[in-house]
């Protein structure tokens, strides 16, 4: 059902995923100019791309767009909570990118590196996806225990 609790916490989980694929993850500063990093890559002061790829804002949107389609699987709960569960780990997946993006980045700045907000909220969708997970579990042991009584 789409009024289910598990189906905002997938929801707002969708939703951070967006926000954080498409912000700033931090700033820095190096060869006497400004960088700014994002999910599409590295970018100067005058907005021209320097460097980076594209996987963190390809694997937010894709984790964005699979917590979208686990929502419409409530009719088969092992399998909405399977999804829920890899959306957690592809979250963990992305820390991982952010936290070895941000050391490599650490090695050539000359200044210190200020942290975006789209760094901070990242943590917050790998704890809805797993409140996800829970509540769907929640759910399918209530569903199991009425079963067992008729």
């Amino acid at each position: 059902m789409i009024q289910r609790i598990q189906s905002l916490y997938l929801l707002v989980g969708s939703i951070v995923q967006v926000l954080f694929a498409t912000g700033t993850y931090y700033t820095f500063n190096a060869l006497e100019s400004s960088y700014k990093v994002t999910g599409s890559g590295i970018y100067n002061n005058a907005g021209e791309k320097t460097e980076g790829d594209m996987k963190t804002l390809i694997l937010g949107i894709g984790i964005a767009a699979l917590s979208l389609i686990t929502i419409f699987l409530f009719k088969n709960r092992q399998q909405q909570m399977k999804f829920a569960r890899i959306c957690a780990l592809l979250t963990i997946a992305e820390i991982i990118f952010l936290v070895i993006s941000y050391f490599n980045a650490k090695e050539i700045a000359e200044s210190e590196i200020s942290i975006g907000f789209a760094s901070f909220i990242l943590p917050t969708s790998t704890i809805l996806f797993l409140l996800a997970a829970k509540s769907i579990k929640k759910d399918d042991e209530l569903v199991r225990s009425v079963d067992r009584i008729r």
